[in-house]
């Protein structure tokens, strides 16, 4: 029932449904599809990990993350 997706009963189609409606809402919007669309490039890659590593908020992630896992997240969000 939330964000008015109906009931879904199975865990993988709860997750494109969101996943769908966040695009769909993101459109309406006029937001950018990805960082590459605000500029942003691999080469830009290594400072944002430096500095997400060196964050204090870094460490108060339930899942603490590594270079590479913000190295995938970035390329992901290209």
């Amino acid at each position: 029932m939330a964000m008015g997706l109906g009931q879904i009963e199975d865990d993988l189609d709860a997750a494109d449904s969101i996943a769908r409606a966040i695009t769909e809402m993101n459109c309406r919007l006029g937001l950018p599809a990805g960082l590459a669309s605000l500029g942003v490039s691999d080469s830009l890659f290594e400072a944002v990990i430096d500095g997400a590593l060196a964050d204090h908020c870094h460490l108060l992630n339930p899942r603490i993350a590594t270079a590479k896992d913000y190295a995938e997240l970035l390329t992901r969000s290209l």
